[in-house]
C-alpha cells in the first residue's frame, strides 16, 4: 500500500512539473524577460573595453552592471538559462498538445463535449420550428454546408446535436509558431558557443588581460580551438597588412580565435556627408590560404559582408592605422631656441629630449568638420560647416606621473581676420577640451609668437621683472620689424592683441612645450567583425515557419457552430451557438446571417424538399 502511495505521489509531482513547464504563464514570463534583456543588449553597446564603461557609468554602477553581465548580455549564464528554459517550456507544451491537435485536424468533432454546447458559446440563440426533428436536422445540415462548414450529426438522449467547424487547420499555426520559437532559441544556444563557456568555468580556457603584449606572447590558454563551431570576434587591420586571428572580449580580457584563412586589407576608402559624418566606408579585402593562394577578394561595406565557407566578415568601424606624423616642438621655457623636429607613428611613444616628458601619439584624424559659427564671427550662409583639416591627439606624461591630453589642428583657423594655431587640452579624460589660441604669423606658423615670447622674457629679465605696457608694445614692434616687416598696421594691431591673450592663457597651460603637426603619411585601418554562426541558416528557416504560423493564426481562424435539436409534440426546439478563435465582431455578423437563413428555412413547410441533398447518417 505504501509503495502505491509513493508511486502516486511521484506521478503527481511529475505531472505538476510538466504542467508548470508547459504553462502559458511561464512561457509569457520567460518571453518578457528575454524582451527586457534584448532591449538592454540593443541600447547598451556590447563587448566594449571595460575602460569605456567605467568612464560612462562611474566606478560604482560599472561594478554593478559588470556583476550582472550587462556588458555581454547575450552570452551571460542567466540569459542562456532563460533561453534554455524557454526551449524546455515550449517543447513541453508542443509535445503535450500536438497529438490532440493533429487528431482534431484529421477527424474533428468525433465526440461532442462541453465546448460544443450551444448554450455555453459566445453567440447563441433559441427558436422553435414546426418541422419534425428529422426535417429540421436536414435543414440545419444544408444551411451549414451553404456557409462552408463541415457538419457532423451526433445523437443524444433528448435529441440531436449537429456541430460544424471551418478553419480546422488553425491549430497548425499554433504548432508552427511554437516550433519556430524552439528553433530560434535552440539556434541561439548553439551560436552562444556554450563549449567555450564550459571550458572557461573549468579553467581549460582563461582570457588574457594584457592588451599591450604581442600576439606571440599571449598565453596558450587564451587561444580557442581552430575547430570552434561558433564564434564572434573583432580585429583591426591596417592598410597593407593582414591577420589570421580575431579577438573575442571576455570580461576584462580577451580570447584569441584562429581563422581558417588570412585576411588582408588591400585598400580602405571613406566618404563623408557635408556635416562630417561618415557616409560610406569600404574595405577591399583579400582572403588567402596558408599557402598564399587567393581564396576570395571583395569589397566589404556596412550591411554588405563578405561570406566564405560559413564565415562572415562585416565592416564595423575604421580608425587610424598607424599614420606617420611629422611634428615640431617648441619650448615655452626656452622660446628662443630652434624648434625640435619629432617623428613617430600613431600608437607609438617618444621621449622628448631635454625634458622629463614622454609623448604618446593617440590618434590622427584626416578631416574635422565643425559648424562654421563655432570658429568664425561671420560664417558664410552657404557653408554651414567648415573642414578644419587634419588633427592629431597625444598624451604628455611626465616622470612625476602628471599627464594631460592634447588635440592639435594642423591648419590655422581664422577668426575676426586673425589666423590661429589651435590646440585643445584637458587634464582629466572625459572632460571637455579647453582651447589654446596662438596667433600665427605671415608664414602660417607660431614662430613669430615664440620670437616675441622670447624677447619679452629677455626684456623682463633686463628690467628686473618690471612689466609695463610701454616696453611690452615696444618689444613687439622690434620683433615685427625684424621678423615680419611686411605686416600692415592693422595686421600688427590684431596680432598684438591676440598674442597678449595667448600669453595670458599660458599661465594655466600644463606642460612647458607645444607640438605642431607639419606633415603626415596617412594610413587607414578597418575594424572588422568576423562571425561564424552555423545556426543562422536554421534561424532563417525558423523565420519562414514563424511567418507562416502567424499567417495561419491570423487569417485562418477556427469557427464553430453547434445546433441542438429536441423533439416537441408540435415541432422541434432549436438552440444555436457559435464561437470563433479570432475576430469575434466579424464572426457575430456571420452568425447572425446564418441564424437568419436557418430561421427562414425552419419556419417554411415548403422547404422540406430541399432536404434531399443534406441527408446524413446518425452516429
Amino acid at each position: 500500500m505504501a509503495k502505491q502511495i509513493s508511486g502516486d505521489a511521484s506521478y503527481s509531482r511529475a505531472r505538476l512539473a510538466i504542467n508548470f513547464l508547459g504553462s502559458m504563464r511561464l512561457a509569457v514570463s520567460l518571453l518578457v524577460l528575454l524582451a527586457i534583456a534584448s532591449v538592454i543588449g540593443t541600447v547598451l553597446n556590447q563587448q566594449q573595453p571595460y575602460e569605456d564603461y567605467v568612464l560612462k557609468f562611474g566606478p560604482f554602477w560599472f561594478a554593478v552592471f559588470r556583476d550582472i553581465g550587462l556588458y555581454n548580455v547575450y552570452r551571460t549564464n542567466w540569459y542562456l538559462a532563460i533561453v534554455g528554459f524557454l526551449v524546455l517550456s515550449t517543447s513541453t507544451c508542443l509535445i503535450r498538445n500536438t497529438p490532440r491537435m493533429l487528431r482534431e485536424m484529421r477527424d474533428p468533432d468525433l465526440v461532442v463535449g462541453s465546448g460544443y454546447d450551444p448554450r455555453g458559446m459566445a453567440n447563441n440563440t433559441e427558436m422553435f420550428s414546426p418541422l419534425g426533428i428529422q426535417s429540421a436536422s436536414n435543414m440545419v445540415v444544408a444551411a451549414m454546408r451553404g456557409r462552408g462548414y463541415r457538419p457532423k450529426l451526433h445523437e443524444s438522449n433528448d435529441g440531436v446535436v449537429i456541430s460544424g467547424r471551418k478553419g480546422r487547420y488553425n491549430r497548425l499555426g499554433y504548432i508552427l509558431t511554437h516550433a519556430a520559437i524552439i528553433v530560434f532559441c535552440a539556434a541561439a544556444l548553439y551560436n552562444a558557443d556554450i563549449p567555450v563557456k564550459l571550458d572557461m568555468l573549468t579553467g581549460a580556457v582563461r582570457p588574457e588581460n594584457n592588451f599591450h603584449i604581442p600576439l606571440s606572447e599571449v598565453s596558450k590558454k587564451a587561444w580557442l580551438s581552430d575547430n570552434n563551431p561558433a564564434y564572434r570576434g573583432t580585429v583591426t587591420v591596417p592598410e597593407g597588412q593582414s591577420t589570421q586571428v580575431v579577438y573575442e572580449l571576455a570580461g576584462n580580457g580577451y580570447l584569441v580565435q584562429p581563422l581558417p584563412f588570412r585576411i588582408m586589407l588591400k585598400r580602405f576608402h571613406v566618404a563623408y556627408y557635408s556635416t562630417g559624418m561618415p557616409k560610406d566606408f569600404i574595405s577591399n579585402i583579400v582572403l588567402y590560404n596558408n599557402e598564399g593562394k587567393v581564396l576570395k577578394e571583395a569589397n566589404v561595406r556596412v550591411n554588405h559582408p563578405l561570406t566564405y565557407h560559413g564565415v562572415q566578415i562585416f565592416q564595423a568601424s575604421f580608425v587610424d592605422g598607424g599614420s606617420l606624423l611629422k611634428m615640431k616642438r617648441y619650448m615655452f621655457n626656452d622660446p628662443g631656441a630652434e624648434a625640435v623636429d619629432e617623428q613617430a607613428r600613431v600608437g607609438q611613444s617618444i621621449n622628448l629630449a631635454g625634458t622629463t616628458y614622454t609623448l604618446r601619439l593617440k590618434g590622427f584624424s584626416l578631416d574635422n568638420v565643425v559648424p562654421a559659427d563655432a570658429i568664425e564671427s561671420r560664417p558664410d550662409a552657404a557653408h554651414k560647416h567648415i573642414n578644419l583639416g587634419p588633427s592629431f591627439t597625444y598624451i604628455a606624461q611626465s616622470k612625476s606621473a602628471s599627464s594631460a591630453e592634447f588635440k592639435t589642428y594642423m591648419q590655422p583657423i581664422t577668426r575676426d581676420g586673425q589666423s590661429y594655431f589651435v590646440q585643445g587640452v584637458r587634464t582629466a579624460f572625459g572632460t571637455p577640451y579647453q582651447y589654446l589660441f596662438i596667433p600665427t604669423g605671415p608664414n602660417g606658423s607660431i614662430g613669430l609668437f615664440m620670437k616675441y615670447l622670447s624677447a619679452l622674457q629677455k626684456q623682463a629679465d633686463m628690467n628686473s621683472g618690471e612689466s609695463t605696457k610701454r616696453y611690452v608694445l615696444h618689444t613687439f614692434k622690434v620683433v615685427v620689424n625684424k621678423y615680419a616687416p611686411s605686416m600692415t598696421t592693422e595686421a600688427e594691431a590684431l596680432y598684438f592683441q591676440s598674442a597678449i591673450s595667448a600669453i595670458l592663457q599660458l599661465k594655466a597651460y600644463p606642460v612647458p612645450f607645444v607640438v605642431t603637426l607639419t606633415g603626415f603619411d596617412h594610413r587607414w585601418a578597418a575594424g572588422l567583425e568576423v562571425t561564424k554562426w552555423p545556426a543562422t541558416v536554421v534561424i532563417y528557416w525558423g523565420c519562414a515557419v514563424l511567418v507562416l504560423g502567424i499567417f495561419i493564426l491570423f487569417y485562418l481562424p477556427q469557427r464553430r457552430i453547434s445546433v441542438a435539436l429536441r423533439a416537441l409534440n408540435d415541432g422541434t426546439e432549436v438552440i444555436i451557438g457559435g464561437a470563433s478563435s479570432r475576430n469575434p465582431y466579424e464572426f457575430t455578423k456571420e452568425f447572425e446571417g446564418f441564424v437568419t437563413r436557418l430561421k427562414s428555412a425552419l419556419q417554411s413547410q415548403d422547404d422540406r424538399k430541399e432536404n434531399d441533398d443534406g441527408q446524413l447518417t446518425s452516429r
